[in-house]
């Protein structure tokens, strides 16, 4: 069996808890299972056109980590279309959702998809600036009864961990509709939190950081199932 090989794309630092809790989650995950899983860091300027396919090449899964505006916004997308169109495991979370949604909205939907911190001025948004932050916030993630979100994550009415201040504007809500893209867990209020690809082995992205329950010692299911499709 070949071993599991995770790429985390991003610019690595520890000092932002969703990196240190991806690394404890990690090592979380070895302790628990008793499985190895080897893990590099690869920056999105890495990523360019010609190098992109060897650095990904031995990767088992691909994770697109917190942390935008990233140092190269095309490199993440290369990154995210990389995995998403083979049978790579996928886990993008905070930014890495954000961008798997842009990627996913260029290249299957072609539509033009803008992000809001990128452009400022932008008039029709495809991530656009929360009207409330998530900054360091907890909040309720909920999901029907009986969905793949609840038999993976245990619950279909959870308390996450957010820290960002940019989601899916509501207003493209409905080019998703039909497409292979399934919206599967919302806040209160209605919005988008958690995505997943319904034909592929393992696609997920959450608006929320569950990667930063490792830092109280504890793996979250979704980051479980990530690293056991890898």
């Amino acid at each position: 069996m070949k071993q599991k090989s995770i790429a985390l794309i991003g610019e690595r630092d520890l000092a932002k808890p969703a990196h240190a809790g991806i690394e404890a989650s990690l090592a979380l995950y070895e302790r628990q299972t008793g499985r190895p899983v080897s893990f590099r860091w690869i920056p999105t300027t890495a990523l360019t056109s010609d190098r992109a396919p060897d650095l990904l090449g031995d990767a088992t899964g691909v994770w697109c980590v917190p942390g935008s505006p990233y140092a190269d916004t095309a490199g993440a997308l290369r990154a995210i279309g990389y995995a998403r169109q083979r049978p790579c495991a996928f886990l993008g979370t905070c930014g890495g959702f954000q961008h798997a949604l842009m990627e996913y909205c260029g290249a299957v939907l072609r539509r033009k998809a803008v992000h809001q911190e990128l452009e400022g001025g932008a008039g029709d948004p495809l991530i656009m600036k929360l009207s409330c932050s998530l900054a360091g916030v907890q909040a309720r993630v909920l999901a029907p009864p009986g969905s793949w979100y609840e038999r993976v994550v245990g619950a279909a009415d959870s308390v996450e961990e957010f820290n960002c201040n940019y989601g899916l504007s509501a207003a493209f809500e409905p080019y998703f509709v039909g497409s292979g893209l399934e919206f599967v867990a919302r806040d209160e209020a209605g919005q988008v939190r958690a995505f997943r690809l319904r034909d592929h082995p393992f696609f997920v992205g959450t608006l929320f950081q569950p990667e930063r329950r490792a830092l109280r010692g504890a793996l979250h299911p979704l980051v479980y199932a990530f690293f056991e499709h890898t």
